[in-house]
């Protein structure tokens, strides 16, 4: 079934979404994605509401049938996880296997944001939002400034968990070690934003985060570092 621009913003739709249900809709947003591998994202008007789809179903073949559909699962995963998190959108379901749809934040990035202006109970709130994360077993494992969005008074909400960790009902050892450093790397992430958005040193908004994931992150920043100035060489 195709529905008119008129017919979506008022038919009772049912979720999760048929991929059907989209074509032909024109998109009140869109914003593409920043190379072959990453999804578009998509804002309609649809059943009265608003909704994001991130699609991967633009992407090559081999893209969106080795990387889509894998990401496509994984953040499908971690927002189950996730329900019910004040900060997370909610979750409206698959859109076949390459897309997938959350309600619509009404917000703005943070990397819109100038560095040193933003207060500093912004980065109190996503401190909150992570900490309700781990505590329902998901790490965030890639959280940016692009991620993490500002709405009206001061709310905070953090999307795209593509690269999400989630621990499981009945984790092993291993799996336990690794959420427990995807989780101090999330930390680290939104201290370093901190630091970066409301002008605190660098050294006082990393002093709470644990001293050998810091040091690893140095080695790593310092590498990448190298790594670009050969880069630049080639070029």
């Amino acid at each position: 079934m195709i529905l008119s621009v008129a017919e979506s913003s008022t038919a009772a739709v049912v979720f999760p979404l048929d991929r059907s249900v989209l074509s032909g809709l024109i998109p009140e947003r869109r914003f593409f994605g920043r190379n072959v591998s990453k999804a578009d994202v998509s804002v309609y008007r649809l059943g009265g509401r608003r909704i994001a789809v991130k699609d991967y179903g633009q992407r090559p073949f081999y893209v969106r049938n080795t990387v889509g559909r894998l990401l496509v699962r994984r953040e499908c995963r971690a927002y189950r996880h996730a329900g019910g998190v004040a900060g997370i959108a909610p979750f409206l379901g698959p859109v076949g296997p390459f897309a997938l749809a959350t309600a619509r934040v009404d917000a703005e990035p943070l990397a819109d944001q100038p560095d040193g202006t933003a207060p500093s109970a912004i980065f109190d709130r996503l401190d909150a939002v992570i900490a309700a994360l781990h505590a329902r077993g998901v790490a965030i494992a890639d959280l940016h400034h692009r991620d993490v969005l500002r709405g009206a008074g001061g709310a905070v909400h953090v999307v795209d968990f593509a690269a999400a960790f989630v621990l499981g009902s009945r984790p092993s050892a291993f799996r336990r070690r690794v959420f427990a450093r995807l989780a101090t790397q999330d930390r680290l992430a939104a201290a370093r934003m901190r630091a970066r958005y409301t002008g605190l040193q660098e050294d006082e908004a990393l002093a709470g985060i644990d001293p050998t994931a810091v040091r690893l992150w140095g080695a790593g920043r310092r590498v990448k570092a190298f790594w670009d100035r050969l880069r630049r060489k080639r070029d």
